[in-house]
């Protein structure tokens, strides 16, 4: 099994890529997605959550409820209380990836959708990491035309994230998704086949070595 971490910082296209490796039938463990899970239907974790941060969780129904954006708000202008969910969610998100890849052993390739791959070390569990960009004036665009979202929150979200520079170092697949998804789904496409032909080459050394 090769196992593609697919990262990168807010609004620089990382969904769109994720979407892309499952039109080509490639099994994609999301993050996000897991962790909206979590945040709905895990009633410990809500709880949790509650007696930390009481004003974060609304009652509807006689049922504790995450108000996403109170959340939000709550530990991306406090970085302890940012470490603190980590802490609480991580483990639980870890556990379902771990899930996630036993379900798929038989996958020749899989995907780990993680926007902080670098920040939690999840990239040490990956073959190959597609890092995600595109300009700053188009990740703006894009993060500042969501519902809910303002510059500060941004601001906010984008310093809790590695810089492109920092994740660079760690000499990842750089996929630019500035030039619009034809454009990006092409890169996607090189990268995976020239991925796919190391890796063949590395099986064939290793059977020839044998002989």
């Amino acid at each position: 099994m090769i196992i593609i971490g697919i990262t990168g910082s807010i609004g620089m296209g990382k969904t769109t890529i994720s979407s892309m490796f499952k039109l080509l039938k490639i099994p994609v463990f999301d993050s996000d997605k897991q962790v909206k899970k979590i945040l709905e239907n895990n009633y410990y974790i809500i709880d949790r959550i509650y007696k930390l941060w009481p004003d974060t969780v609304i009652l509807s129904k006689n049922q504790k409820k995450i108000d996403k954006v109170a959340l939000g708000n709550k530990i991306f202008t406090n970085h302890k209380n940012k470490i603190i969910l980590e802490k609480i969610i991580h483990p639980i998100v870890q556990k379902a990836r771990n899930k996630f890849l036993k379900d798929n052993i038989k996958s020749y390739i899989v995907g780990l959708d993680v926007p902080l791959l670098y920040e939690t070390g999840s990239n040490k569990k990956c073959d190959y990491v597609f890092l995600v960009n595109t300009s700053k004036k188009n990740q703006r665009k894009r993060v500042l035309a969501r519902k809910n979202m303002t510059e500060k929150k941004f601001n906010l979200i984008n310093n809790a994230q590695w810089s492109f520079e920092k994740k660079k170092k760690f000499k990842p697949i750089i996929i630019n998704t500035s030039n619009g998804k034809f454009i990006s789904f092409i890169i996607v496409l090189i990268n995976l086949l020239k991925i796919l032909v190391i890796r063949n080459l590395q099986n064939d050394k290793r059977t020839s070595s044998r002989h």
